[in-house]
C-alpha cells in the first residue's frame, strides 16, 4: 500500500486533546487504505512539552509512530510577539472597516513574522523537520494538523505540493503572526472542519488562500439498545452514578478541565446558578484537571474514565456545556448530539454557534443570565420533545460527519497529490 504521513504536535491514547484524537481518529479511518506514519513529539502536556514518551520509533494501533526530540516550551514565549501584532489581534474586527488586513504581510524578518514565537511555544523538532526533508518524496501525501504549532506552521512549507493543512483554526492571538499568510496558501490542499472555520481563514488572511474544502471529522452513531438490554443497562448506570455519587439530574462537561477551555467561567455561573435553582442539579466534569480544583459540593470531578463510561454519563445527561469561545469543531458536541444528548454552549464560538443552529438542538449563552435561561429551557423540556431533539441531533451527525463520506474526501485528495497535481480540484 501506498504510505502517507500525518504530522501532529502529540499523539497517544493517554494524550487529551481535541486535535489529538481527530489525528488518531483519522489515522484510523484511513488506516484499511494507507500505511501511516505519524509524526510527532515526546510530550504528553501541552503547557510545558516535557518528553514523556521515548524517542524514536513504536507500533500503536496500526501505525508506525516516530518520536522526536524538542526543548521543553519557552518561559519567555510571550516576549516574542511583537506588540503591534497583540494590537492588530484586539483591532481585528475594526481594521477592515478602515481598508487594512486583519493580519500583516510578511516581512522576512523571524522576530516581525512570528517564527520566534512559534519556536518558544513548542514543540520545535528540527528532527522532524529534517525527517521530511529527507523522506518528503517517500509519502503519497501529508497531512498537517494544527496550523498554530510548529510542526505544521514549518512542516507544511518543506513539500508544499503534497501537503494537506487540516488546521483546526479558531480566533486567537497566536494567529495573527504574519507567518499564517505563508501557511495558509502554501498546502496543495486545505482540509476546514467547518465552514465557520473557512470563514475565519478568510477574514484573517484573504480569499486567495490554497484551495479546500469542509470535511470534519467522522462520528460512529451508537447502536439502538435492544428491549433485551434494558435491565443490564439500567444496573450499569446505577452502578456508575453510585460511583461517582450522581443522585439526579446534571450537567456535564467533558474534556482537558483549563481556564482557557472556559471552565473558570463555567464553574462560576453553576455555583451562583445552584443557589438560585431549588431543583438538585450537579455539575459532572470528566478530563484532566489542569487549574485549580472548584470547591463546590454540586460539582463532581471523575478524572479520566473510560470511552464507554463517558459515553453512558453524557446520555443520562440533562445536557453537555461547552464553555470555550475557541473550537474549530468539538468532537464532545457531535458526540453528544449523537448520543441524543442536547448542548449548551458559549456564544462567542460561531462554530458551536452554527452547531446548534444547522441542526436546531440546544442553546447558547454569552453570560451567566443567558447561562441560567440555557439550562432552565433545556430542564424544561417534556420528554416528546426531548425525543424529538435527541433525533434532530443524531440526524445532524449522521448527515454531516460520515466517516465513509469524509474518507472518501481525503482519499480522492491524496490520490490526485500523489498524482502530481498540485493544486487537486474538488
Amino acid at each position: 500500500m501506498k504510505r502517507i504521513a500525518i504530522v501532529v504536535q502529540r499523539y497517544g491514547r493517554e494524550v487529551n486533546g481535541g486535535a489529538e484524537l481527530h489525528a488518531r481518529l483519522l489515522a484510523q479511518a484511513l488506516r484499511p487504505h494507507y500505511d501511516i506514519d505519524v509524526l510527532t513529539s515526546r510530550a504528553l502536556d501541552y503547557r510545558h512539552w516535557h518528553p514523556h514518551f521515548p524517542a524514536g520509533e513504536e507500533a500503536l494501533d496500526g501505525c508506525r509512530v516516530l518520536r522526536f526530540d524538542h526543548p521543553p516550551r519557552s518561559r519567555g514565549r510571550r516576549r516574542t510577539m511583537p506588540l503591534r501584532h497583540k494590537l492588530r489581534f484586539k483591532l481585528r474586527r475594526w481594521l477592515p472597516l478602515l481598508g487594512l488586513a486583519a493580519v500583516a504581510q510578511p516581512r522576512g524578518d523571524d522576530t516581525s513574522d512570528g517564527l520566534e514565537y512559534l519556536r518558544a511555544q513548542g514543540p520545535t523538532m528540527d528532527g522532524l523537520i529534517a525527517h521530511l526533508e529527507r523522506h518528503a518524496a517517500d509519502y503519497a501525501a501529508l497531512i498537517f494538523m494544527t496550523a498554530r504549532f510548529h510542526p505544521a506552521a514549518l512542516g507544511v512549507l518543506v513539500a508544499p505540493t503534497r501537503s494537506i493543512l487540516v488546521p483546526t483554526l479558531h480566533d486567537e492571538k497566536t494567529m495573527v503572526l504574519p507567518h499564517f499568510h505563508r501557511v495558509f496558501r502554501a498546502p496543495a490542499w486545505i482540509m476546514y472542519n467547518t465552514a465557520a472555520e473557512r470563514v475565519v481563514a478568510q477574514q484573517l488572511y484573504g480569499d486567495d488562500l490554497a484551495p479546500g474544502e469542509v470535511c470534519g471529522v467522522g462520528i460512529e452513531l451508537p447502536a439502538p439498545a435492544e428491549a433485551s438490554d434494558d435491565a443490564a443497562h439500567h444496573a450499569r448506570w446505577m452502578q456508575t452514578a453510585a460511583r461517582h455519587g450522581i443522585r439526579g439530574r446534571y450537567l456535564i462537561y467533558v474534556g482537558r478541565v483549563d481556564a482557557s477551555k472556559g471552565c473558570d467561567e463555567l464553574f462560576r455561573h453553576f455555583a451562583r446558578l445552584a443557589e438560585q435553582t431549588p431543583e438538585p442539579l450537579q455539575l459532572v466534569v470528566c478530563g484532566k484537571l489542569v487549574m485549580a480544583r472548584p470547591d463546590h459540593p454540586h460539582i463532581v470531578l471523575t478524572g479520566f474514565v473510560s470511552d464507554a463510561e463517558r459515553d453512558q454519563l453524557i446520555a443520562h445527561a440533562a445536557a453537555l456545556v461547552v464553555p470555550s469561545r475557541h473550537e474549530s469543531l468539538s468532537l464532545v458536541l457531535l458526540e453528544s448530539l449523537a448520543q441524543g444528548c442536547p448542548v449548551i454552549v458559549n456564544r462567542g464560538s460561531e462554530v458551536l454557534r452554527q452547531h446548534v443552529r444547522d441542526s436546531g438542538v440546544g442553546a447558547t449563552y454569552d453570560d451567566y443570565a443567558g447561562f441560567a435561561a440555557a439550562v432552565a429551557q433545556l430542564l424544561a423540556q417534556a420528554p416528546a420533545q426531548r425525543a424529538e431533539q435527541a433525533q434532530h441531533g443524531r440526524r445532524y451527525v449522521a448527515e454531516r460527519y460520515d466517516w465513509a463520506t469524509i474518507v472518501d474526501k481525503y482519499r480522492r485528495v491524496i490520490e490526485r497529490i500523489d498524482g502530481g497535481e498540485t493544486h487537486p480540484t474538488s
